[in-house]
């Protein structure tokens, strides 16, 4: 980077041209998310040390005094020595709004430092990301002339490089982390939440509390309506805007084009995007970020996030929001299936339990009693009738309970004819919701009925004949749904069967092979159902299972991408270090920090190889099991006296690669937990290769816990997880003070490869 100035090789830094990016999947967000975090910008104590190398530098070389240019963005930062006189540095100040791309040095500068009796010397500080600044030394003439200061100067831009070549590591490893830790935290208690408002909101607060934006807007596709629908938001006006009932077209503004196209739109001024579509909810909206959330090919919602400051998103934060979205979409998706396998099965127990207690006796009127009463447990209602066919031909309303006088509502009978409304009931054997009554110009009233407003029937349906109809009520319209009228289906099936057994029963009680037959239909009828329940268990175990595989291939690719990205450059800075430590010759200084620095890297790649390790161990794949527990164990960290202790008993053999990645997680969350809450001396773990089982036993002597108290934490339902995924057993014996014995046992024949 040279410096010029304003007539000479200079480019005036002046207001960027502001554009959208428009990116899809497979150019901009992929290109994105490998994008290395190369920011130049110099935190404060960095700044600190860069004044004191100035200072040293100026030492070194009997220099008079020293400069430091440093760009960040599209601005020039100053850092000087004490000692340098006022007019070149107000020279050196004029500059840092102007640079250039050729190294000689201004010569109004050079005139200027003549004038004060300097002869000045430039040295370019660049690294792997390009031109990142210029250190300048002034000398006095007497001195200039009898010696070259050029290799002094190269070498005091070159250790300034370093420095801040480190600092950026450092500050880019700690930004993996954080991300790291907040993709974690994401999915680690997402995941256990049941009620899908507490998900949305935890997952606005996450995302508002990792970065910090003004506003945070989760938005879910409503395919039916091609509309894109507010569920969340975070920010000072979210209960404003959720108020408002938020939704956009699908394709119109930035939203609904991301929610269109499925591709992410970043916005850093929205005065020079046209697809902008400002809201007055949020009217000071600088910059707009909106992220797809997909499934395949389906886009099922947008994540949309607005600041009040322009340019406000970092490539980084962009990095971590694109990641945070592709989890938040399986995520939602998972929730929305477990939620309908919870509701399906809670349906079928209370229809199960129902079903026993209006069967429990077969006489009319406790029947019909029951079934009015127990409806209201699926599905509330303000009024409800049961209506039969009786051998007249005559609708009779049997049972009524809701109603100012229900004796009233019970003693109307009519034709099926004389009720246009009964005939997709009675004859099509459909459910039928009205959302408001007085609007219906078939609607018959009957008497004691001028409460209704929406109304819901269902048919009871016997075989192949309808036998009556279910129906309820409630007083404000449109309240009924179709999930209403599906459940109330479900429940008028296994209604009717207890009320054609009550019918049955009265007619004729003699006919025991009839009620037999009934008693088997229904008892098939609970089979199924609970065939039906362990087939969703299967699906859920299966779906588990899947889980698991994805965050084992997602560790290995993120260990995989450290490895080969950060690992490698932290490798190349050593060998660049090692390079400059041979050019310095004998400088007992400077080789003392440079070793100092590489002591520094090498850490920071020791710690960076653990990270690796523990995302996914190579050892495991090329060594097998027995090494990498050894490896895993001796790698444990010895603080508070901690002795750990790894037998082996049998003779080893190799596992399928699913068990021994199992125990291999096993016996690393188990030692993490001791690590981190047991307190305890001494850990033990043995490795049995016996017949007919593979034991492992992991002890040790901490402060134990109460088992019943711990059933349900995440890390003890993870291991339990992981052993009914390869057919094992798993016994857990702990009590507060008495340490804890972890057991498990898998079948030989659910081992061998």
């Amino acid at each position: 980077m040279g410096l010029g100035s304003a007539d000479e090789n200079s480019v005036q830094v002046g207001p960027t041209s502001v554009r959208p990016l428009y990116r899809d999947d497979e150019d901009g967000a992929h290109a994105l998310r490998l994008r290395r975090l190369r920011s130049t910008e110099v935190p404060a104590e960095t700044r600190s040390q860069l004044i004191k190398r100035l200072h040293r530098a100026v030492r070194v070389t009997n220099a008079g005094w020293a400069a430091l240019l440093l760009k960040h963005g599209q601005d020039i930062d100053l850092l000087t020595s004490e000692a340098i006189p006022a007019p070149i540095h107000r020279s050196l100040s004029e500059l840092r709004l102007a640079t250039g791309a050729s190294r000689p040095l201004p010569r109004h500068l050079v005139q200027r430092a003549a004038s004060q009796g300097y002869a000045i010397e430039l040295g370019v500080i660049q690294n792997s990301g390009g031109l990142q600044g210029q250190v300048i030394l002034g000398f006095s003439h007497a001195r200039r002339g009898k010696q070259d200061f050029r290799d002094q100067v190269e070498l005091v831009a070159d250790d300034l490089a370093g420095l801040l070549k480190s600092t950026a590591l450092t500050r880019q490893l700690t930004h993996i982390r954080s991300h790291l830790s907040l993709v974690h935290r994401l999915g680690q208690q997402v995941t256990s939440m049941d009620e899908r408002a507490a998900l949305l909101a935890e997952i606005t607060r996450l995302v508002s509390d990792a970065l910090g934006y003004e506003h945070i807007q989760l938005l879910l596709t409503e395919e039916e309506s091609r509309r894109v629908e507010l569920v969340h938001a975070s920010g000072p006006f979210a209960e404003t805007l959720m108020a408002s009932g938020f939704s956009e077209t699908v394709g119109r503004g930035i939203i609904g084009r991301v929610a269109e196209t499925g591709r992410m739109w970043i916005c850093q001024d929205v005065t020079r995007d046209h697809h902008f579509v400002s809201n007055a909810i949020l009217p000071h909206t600088a910059s707009e970020l909106a992220l797809p959330l997909r499934l395949g090919q389906r886009v099922i919602g947008v994540l949309d996030i607005q600041s009040d400051r322009s340019n406000a998103f970092r490539d980084d934060d962009v990095f971590l929001l694109q990641t945070i979205a592709d989890q938040i979409a399986p995520v939602i998706e998972q929730h929305r299936l477990l939620a309908a396998e919870r509701r399906q099965r809670r349906l079928a127990d209370t229809l199960a339990d129902v079903s026993r207690i209006i069967s429990s006796r077969l006489e009319a009127n406790h029947v019909l009693e029951a079934v009015i009463r127990e409806l209201g447990r699926v599905v509330p209602y303000n009024g409800c009738r049961v209506t039969l066919l009786g051998e007249d031909g005559r609708m009779r309303v049997v049972a009524a309970k809701g109603y100012p006088d229900n004796a009233k509502v019970k003693h109307h009978s009519f034709l099926a004819r004389e009720a246009p409304l009964s005939a997709p009931v009675m004859q099509l054997q459909r459910t039928l919701i009205i959302d408001d009554v007085r609007k219906e110009r078939e609607w018959v009233w009957q008497p004691g009925t001028e409460q209704i407003v929406a109304w819901c029937s269902a048919p009871l349906v016997h075989g192949t004949e309808c036998i009556g109809w279910l129906c309820l009520d409630w007083p404000e319209a449109g309240f009924f749904t179709a999930e209403h009228g599906r459940i109330v289906r479900a429940f008028a099936d296994q209604a009717v069967i207890a009320i054609e057994n009550a019918r049955l029963f009265e007619r004729a009680r003699e006919l025991s092979d009839i009620l037999e037959y009934k008693v088997n239909d229904r008892t098939r009828l609970l089979r199924e159902a609970n065939d039906e329940i362990a087939r969703k268990a299967d699906e859920l175990q299966a779906l588990w299972r899947r889980v698991v595989d994805v965050q084992e291939r997602e560790r290995q690719r993120i260990a995989y991408d450290l490895h080969d990205s950060v690992a490698q450059s932290i490798l190349a800075s050593t060998y660049q270090l090692q390079g400059i430590r041979r050019r310095i010759g004998d400088n007992p200084d400077l080789d003392r920090r440079l070793i100092e620095c590489q002591a520094m890297l090498d850490a920071t790649l020791g710690e960076m190889k653990q990270i690796i390790y523990a995302l996914r161990p190579n050892v495991l794949d090329e060594l097998g099991l027995v090494a990498a527990l050894e490896n895993y164990v001796g790698a444990l960290p010895s603080t508070d006296g901690l002795v750990t202790q790894l037998t082996i008993e049998g003779t080893p053999a190799p596992l399928k690669p699913e068990v021994e990645l199992a125990v291999f997680r096993i016996v690393q969350e188990t030692c993490q937990n001791c690590l981190r809450h047991a307190a305890a001396r001494n850990l033990s773990l043995k490795l049995s290769y016996s017949d007919p089982n593979i034991e492992i036993v992991i002890a040790d002597n901490g402060i134990g816990f109460v088992v019943d108290e711990a059933r349900l934490g995440l890390g003890l339902v993870g291991i339990r997880e992981r052993m009914h995924l390869v057919g094992g057993q798993l016994y857990i014996d702990s009590a507060p003070e008495a340490g804890t014995r972890i057991q498990f046992f898998i079948p030989r024949s659910n081992c061998s490869p």
